[in-house]
């Protein structure tokens, strides 16, 4: 049985201002993705919004709901108008394009696409159980999110649609704490890693009946470098540049950073220093220990 701590602690460690000069971003943590040990942060509790960060939520119900229903990602989902209509549409997909799951899922997390983000959510939700509050597919997914922030205790997170786009003045928002915590209950799962490690990815669309491979490009440019396999970028007007970052130690082989920068206007070349920062505090931690001064436990059920 899995256990029902996300983290056992989640710790805040007390280092010098250096290691923070040259970040510009409103927020930013890392977290050592083993023991849930904070090692470095600014901010981490600002309420902000999170762009396309959501998108790592849209995804990881959908993986779960797969699970739970034994189902499988090459089953094939429709674009529908409203689909096409909801957002920037990076991709150019039209109504009535097919698609598999996965590839909507490579979509979604690599090219940031939100029409293939909002397809996933009437595919999924139309299959969620109808509560009275929820009229639609969407609002059901949406309100799935919701049910997952809140089983993992992300207390100031709340999602209003499956891409982040920023949508009138009804507005979601998160902290950098709160998707990093996202960040790590997402790279849990087996399937997770492998729709945002790749520099491009090749998918399969039909449209009037004619099938075509297309080419996508990872948004986050730093996957590939640096240990860096994951995990999302994210850009709106309000949220400004954002980026959630996870990579794998060069120099071990071992251990596992997630790092989140919110409205970083540079926002690859702040993730860098971050992580190269927390690697260093990450072998310090390990040398010394935990302090036992200023810890907070986060347990949140599976």
């Amino acid at each position: 049985m899995r256990s029902n701590i996300v983290f056992s602690l989640f710790f805040s460690l007390i280092w010098t201002g250096s290691m923070m000069a040259g970040l510009a971003a409103e927020s930013s943590i890392v977290v050592d993705v083993e023991t849930g040990i904070v090692l470095l942060s600014d901010n981490p509790d600002e309420k902000r919004q999170v762009a396309s960060l959501t998108k790592v939520a849209t995804i990881l119900v959908t993986l779960k709901w797969l699970d739970e229903n034994k189902g499988t990602d090459e089953v094939e989902i429709v674009v529908s108008a409203e689909a096409v209509s909801g957002g920037v549409n990076p991709l150019k997909f039209e109504e009535g394009d097919c698609l598999s799951l996965r590839s909507a899922m490579l979509a979604a997390m690599m090219a940031s696409d939100n029409t293939s983000a909002y397809a996933i959510a009437e595919f999924v939700g139309s299959r969620l159980r109808k509560e009275a509050s929820e009229s639609g597919a969407v609002s059901r997914f949406v309100a799935k999110m919701n049910h997952e922030a809140a089983a993992l205790r992300l207390s100031d997170t709340r999602f209003v649609n499956p891409h982040g786009l920023d949508e009138g003045s009804d507005l979601g928002e998160s902290t950098a704490a709160d998707m990093a915590m996202l960040a790590i209950e997402a790279i849990k799962h087996p399937q997770f890693l492998a729709l945002c490690r790749e520099s491009e990815a090749t998918i399969k669309v039909t449209r009037r009946g004619r099938g075509r491979n297309m080419t996508i490009k990872n948004t986050n440019q730093l996957v590939g470098s640096r240990g860096i396999d994951g995990v999302k970028t994210g850009t709106t007007r309000r949220s400004g540049p954002c980026l959630m970052a996870t990579a794998v130690s060069e120099v071990s082989g071992s251990g596992r950073l997630v790092s989140v920068v919110l409205n970083a206007e540079d926002r690859f070349r702040e993730t860098v220093l971050l992580l190269n920062r927390g690697w260093e505090v990450y072998r310090k931690s390990r040398e010394e220990g935990a302090p036992e001064t200023n810890r907070s436990l986060l347990i949140a059920p599976n």
